[in-house]
C-alpha cells in the first residue's frame, strides 16, 4: 500500500469517526473536543491547562476556548494551584455525571465500530497506532 494511501485513509476515518461521534454525543451536550478533556480530567485528575494541552497533544488557545465551554456548562471549576499564574481545573460532579453518560455512549459507539473484528486484527492495528506515535 502506497504511504500517502496510508494517511489518507487514516485521515478520513479520524474525521468520520469524530463527526459520528459528535453525533452520539451531541444528546448530551458535548462535542469531541470537549469530551477530550472531560475524560483526560476523569483519568488524570485536576491537571493545568498546559497538562492538558500536553496530554491531548492540542495547541493551548483551543484547550482554553473549550475549557471556557466547559466552565459555561457548569461542567469544570477552578482549583486552587500553588502557582497563581497557573489556572488548575477539575470535574464538578455535574461533570461527572456527564462524564458517567459520555462514557456509556462513547463505548457502545466503539464496540459497534469493532464487533466483527477479529480480536488479532485489533491488536495489530493498536500496536501498530502505539508504533506510529512513537515516530511522532
Amino acid at each position: 500500500m502506497e504511504q500517502s494511501l496510508f494517511f489518507q485513509r487514516n485521515l478520513q476515518f479520524s474525521r468520520s469517526f469524530t463527526k459520528k461521534l459528535n453525533e452520539k454525543l451531541v444528546e448530551i451536550g458535548l462535542y469531541y473536543s470537549q469530551w477530550s478533556i472531560v475524560y483526560c480530567l476523569k483519568q488524570i485528575g485536576p491537571v493545568t491547562l498546559v497538562e492538558i494541552s500536553n496530554h491531548l497533544d492540542v495547541e493551548k488557545p483551543t484547550i482554553s476556548r473549550t475549557v471556557n465551554r466547559l466552565a459555561e456548562q457548569q461542567l469544570i471549576e477552578e482549583v486552587p494551584s500553588n502557582d497563581k499564574r497557573e489556572r488548575m481545573i477539575q470535574l464538578t460532579k455535574k461533570g461527572l455525571e456527564v462524564y458517567e453518560k459520555a462514557i456509556l455512549i462513547v463505548s457502545e459507539f466503539e464496540q459497534s465500530l469493532i464487533a466483527d473484528i477479529p480480536s488479532a486484527d485489533i491488536d495489530t492495528a493498536f500496536r501498530t497506532i502505539q508504533l506510529l506515535k512513537e515516530r511522532l
